[in-house]
């Protein structure tokens, strides 16, 4: 069975919601040497908005995801995802497609396919820090929290993904750095990056409503 505890880092509540800050650079070169890239910020709200029950006898909770520029501005629909939690994992289903996002009981160094359910390759995430604590750049603090990582590095391109839980709360930090670098032989195992994305994701707010 799942401990209480291990359930309680990504609470599934009708209501729940989080507001984050998003920071994105997409980077984009024709010529190696030559940067270019276009950064943006915004804001991402989720919240559970509704929950039924499955046919496996426990719940299927929706979340809607909202953005906004700024609090000046209204929020935006972007899209609705399906999560569940069964007995040793938590499962998101995002544009149809299931993934594993961690597993039960939570214990440093397990490793588990986040693809297990569907039909793309496999990707091993590793449950990294359990029970430590974490501090956003925003200087806020969280006693109990941990860490799913993921790192693959070439000469020809670099797939960094890290997200953060904190008991209570939920998803607190999330980052993504997927690179492909230039492979002609004036560029080649210098980390001149052709095209790719750095994404950051941290917590701004939590609550019920």
């Amino acid at each position: 069975m799942v401990k209480i505890a291990d359930q309680s880092y990504f609470p599934l509540r009708v209501g729940n919601y989080q507001i984050y800050e998003v920071n994105v650079d997409t980077i984009r070169q024709i010529v190696c040497g030559n940067g270019g890239d276009n950064k943006s910020t915004y804001q991402l709200k989720t919240i559970v908005s509704d929950s039924s029950k499955n046919t496996s006898g426990s719940y299927n909770y929706i979340i809607r995801r909202y953005t906004r520029l700024d609090t000046t501005q209204s929020w935006i629909g972007l899209d609705t995802q399906v999560a569940q939690v069964n007995s040793n994992q938590v499962i998101i289903n995002e544009s149809n497609i299931l993934y594993v996002k961690f597993i039960f009981p939570l214990v440093n160094n397990e490793v588990w396919n986040s693809n297990l359910y569907n039909d793309q390759t496999s990707d091993y995430d590793t449950l990294k820090k359990v029970n430590q604590s974490y501090t956003l750049p925003s200087g806020k603090k969280f006693s109990s929290t941990f860490t799913t990582q993921t790192n693959t590095i070439s000469l020809v391109s670099r797939d960094s993904r890290v997200e953060v839980y904190a008991a209570s709360v939920g998803l607190i930090y999330k980052e993504f750095i997927q690179l492909n670098y230039f492979t002609d032989a004036s560029c080649f195992g210098l980390n001149e990056v052709k095209t790719g994305v750095i994404y950051y994701q941290s917590l701004l707010s939590y609550g019920h409503q």
